[in-house]
């Protein structure tokens, strides 16, 4: 790739700049810079203009070039319709340190393209902690369920304990999905804050979401979530087995005796009660 190579030689040359002697120093790297900003011009241009082949290789050049100048049009980029395109200035993007990159990676977690998502992903993941959650922070409130759930995975991936009472908040939102990832957020956060929550959470309507609940206080160890798991235990047989770990990574193996004795007495309970029943039923022939 033509674009490739000019960038690689513009970078050995940037290097070998160090090579020369102070009083020729300042005027080579004046032609240099120059040489850049014209290379910046000319790929912004393509990508503007182009074909996909064009706006790809201009997309990729931008991306490599590592220059401060490039942000405004690798921004842009993630509009392009070709993915490739929006790929690679998800990649440029990634590039940036200090946190000015950020509002526009957040963007791209909204991307159609999983590959897109995933590259934004990966990037902020390892972005700037402040800028990050600034501009999660922003972007909740408005974005649809798709993006929210993304936003919100985004927060428990991080660990980001900023985020705890807002996601607590979206354990409420009308989006099964939504209540799920932030179920899963608290759960890699581990604030004893979100233990309350997380009860509340046992007896929502999403399968999931009471699954990814009792996981959550598992790891939590709040023995105020004992009870309703013991209820799950005796109540749920599809939940059982998790609320049974639960129970005894909360309150160790010799508590789990008087639960396996109440299961029992349950079952016991169930028999008694039908045969009653059907011994009455009989009896009205």
């Amino acid at each position: 790739m033509k674009v490739r190579s000019l960038i690689e030689q513009l970078e050995t040359i940037e290097r070998d700049l160090t090579s020369i002697d102070a009083e020729h120093r300042v005027p080579a790297s004046d032609r240099v810079a120059l040489v850049g900003t014209q290379l910046l011009g000319l790929l912004s241009e393509v990508l503007t203009s182009g074909d996909n082949t064009m706006r790809r290789a201009a997309a990729y050049g931008l991306a490599k070039m590592k220059d401060s100048r490039c942000l405004r049009w690798l921004a842009q980029a993630l509009n392009d319709p070709d993915e490739s395109v929006r790929v690679w200035a998800v990649e440029g993007l990634a590039q940036f340190r200090d946190g000015a990159a950020v509002p526009f990676l957040v963007q791209a977690l909204g991307d159609e393209s999983v590959y897109v998502y995933y590259s934004a992903l990966s990037a902020l993941r390892n972005a700037d902690a402040d800028a990050v959650w600034r501009a999660i922070e922003e972007e909740l409130a408005s974005a649809p369920p798709l993006v929210k759930r993304r936003l919100v995975k985004l927060l428990g991936d991080r660990r980001e304990p900023q985020a705890v009472s807002v996601l607590v908040e979206l354990l409420k939102n009308s989006d099964s999905g939504v209540r799920y990832e932030a179920v899963e957020a608290l759960r890699k956060i581990g604030d004893p804050r979100s233990a309350e929550a997380l009860i509340s959470c046992l007896s929502d309507e999403s399968h999931d979401v009471r699954c990814g609940a009792i996981q959550a206080l598992r790891w939590l160890g709040d023995l105020r979530a004992i009870e309703p798991l013991v209820s799950i235990c005796i109540e749920s047989q599809d939940l059982r087995l998790l609320a049974l770990q639960a129970i005894r990574e909360i309150a160790g193996d010799e508590c789990m005796s008087p639960i396996i004795r109440a299961m029992h007495q349950a079952r016991e309970l169930v028999k008694t009660t039908a045969s009653e029943v059907l011994r009455l039923s009989g009896s009205r022939d």
